[in-house]
């Protein structure tokens, strides 16, 4: 009896899009390293920079990450002077969150470097082909969002 022959991984999507992340990540870090903020710390601005105002409850969600997780990654970025925390208008227990000019400045600084990046990581592609390529993911991505949390079963 012939075993069945294994998927050739390198071409899965799920794969390919977690290696090319991966590689994206350990290449923006490199070139990011002497910033003095750690992975976590940037993302979190860039999170804030994307949804001015949020609440660290709606950061966690974006981040997948724990609220406390969220909460004490602000109180020390707050300290450092990258983020300012102002209360909640409809609840008193929450936060919304803002960048400081000095925050600002910085995700600037960093979304040069992401664009560098991308610029190398799509090297040898057209920009026809570039922007499919983008296009198709944001397809993928809309699929994704779009199906139900819960199946049925």
């Amino acid at each position: 009896m012939m075993s069945p022959s294994l998927p050739n991984f390198d071409r899965g999507l799920g794969f390919l899009v977690a290696d090319v992340s991966r590689l994206l990540r350990r290449e923006f870090d490199r070139r990011v390293r002497g910033f003095g903020l750690t992975r976590a710390q940037w993302m979190l601005l860039f999170h804030v920079a994307r949804q001015p105002g949020a609440s660290q409850s709606d950061l966690a969600d974006s981040l997948q990450q724990e609220k406390i997780t969220v909460s004490r990654q602000a109180a020390r970025l707050e300290k450092n002077g990258w983020l300012e925390r102002h209360d909640h208008v409809a609840d008193g227990r929450a936060y919304r969150l803002q960048l400081t000019p000095k925050a600002r400045d910085m995700v600037v600084r960093l979304s040069r470097i992401a664009e560098d990046l991308r610029l190398d990581a799509l090297t040898g592609l057209s920009a026809p082909r570039r922007e499919a390529l983008i296009n198709d993911l944001l397809r993928v991505k809309e699929n994704l969002m779009q199906m139900p949390i819960n199946p049925a079963k």
